[in-house]
């Protein structure tokens, strides 16, 4: 019955610019937006020969991309959906994804034990232009359908404090030290499967101040803050700027730390949620002790992978 009633009220509440009356004709909209600029922005790219003025176009055509799918991820959190069309709607993305990703099935055959087979499947499935685009968009999808369904098993808006300090702990640790910097350094097909990659690459030997790309735990985390912060009445439109523009920002930690193996995402997209929904994470002193006890476990946890995995 309350999840009748939220469905209702998301669908009969006053909304506002075009984008929040119509978010599905939104999501394509910023979907068809998002292959154009990126599809034209390879064909333009093609006819420069500056350095200079490719890097500038590059830059470019990420931010805006980057803008539309930031966009894409909040118009699809804001459809009106039960949990059951939430789970046929991953399952319909995760299916496209490894349709438009052909490359899954070779990791798939090795670890079957079949990797003739998965090969093959992924030779047959390689077959139209402009894959690589539309796998970005199938992998988004996918993310953004998955956190919504995992958003629903936070109950109050004020949770979005913990799960974020978690998260950003859990994806520092993944990308320096664990499963995602082993992945990077020993498959790193397998890390670039599994994120949308950048539109256009800079010219070699020339960095631009954009992500190559981002994985799909980024996409994920913020559907689930973003689903959160419309269950709940939160600063959403705060919440998806400021993300922006931490993102846009993120980039320059390489020209501090240019060796990294990666670039972790949930620190900057966490530390933009917070900022944006501070005066809603207001807690009980008892909470606050629970909250103080529960981020001692998890630090002395943290400490004790980084000792394991640096003996």
């Amino acid at each position: 019955m309350s999840e009748q009633v939220e469905e209702t009220e998301q669908a009969t509440a006053p909304r506002g610019p075009w984008s929040s009356r119509r978010p599905g004709e939104a999501a394509l909209a910023y979907a068809l937006a998002y292959l154009l600029l990126a599809g034209g922005g390879g064909l333009f790219a093609a006819q420069i020969s500056s350095p200079a003025a490719l890097v500038v176009l590059v830059t470019a055509v990420a931010a805006a991309t980057l803008t539309l799918s930031l966009l894409l991820v909040l118009s699809i959190c804001r459809l009106p959906m039960r949990p059951r069309a939430e789970f046929a709607s991953m399952f319909a993305m995760m299916v496209l994804f490894c349709l438009l990703r052909p490359s899954v099935f070779i990791f798939l055959g090795r670890w079957l034990g079949r990797p003739q087979a998965g090969q093959r499947i992924a030779e047959m499935l390689f077959i139209i232009p402009g894959q690589e685009l539309l796998g970005n968009l199938a992998l988004i999808l996918w993310a953004t359908f998955l956190g919504r369904l995992i958003s629903r098993v936070i109950r109050e808006g004020k949770l979005l404090l913990p799960v974020a300090l978690v998260a950003s702990l859990a994806d520092i640790i993944t990308v320096f030290w664990g499963v995602v910097a082993h992945i990077t350094e020993t498959a790193p097909e397998v890390a670039q499967a599994f994120s949308a990659s950048a539109p256009l690459a800079p010219p070699p030997g020339i960095p631009a101040p954009i992500l190559s790309a981002i994985g799909i735990g980024d996409f994920l985390f913020l559907a689930v803050f973003l689903a959160v912060a419309l269950r709940y009445s939160m600063q959403t439109a705060r919440t998806l700027w400021a993300t922006l523009v931490l993102t846009l920002v993120a980039p320059f930690a390489f020209f501090i730390w240019p060796d990294a193996p990666g670039l972790p995402g949930l620190p900057f997209i966490s530390a933009a949620v917070l900022w944006a929904n501070w005066r809603h994470l207001e807690f009980t002193r008892e909470e606050k002790r629970a909250l103080a006890f529960a981020g001692a476990l998890v630090a002395a946890a943290a400490v004790s992978i980084w000792l394991v995995l640096h003996r």
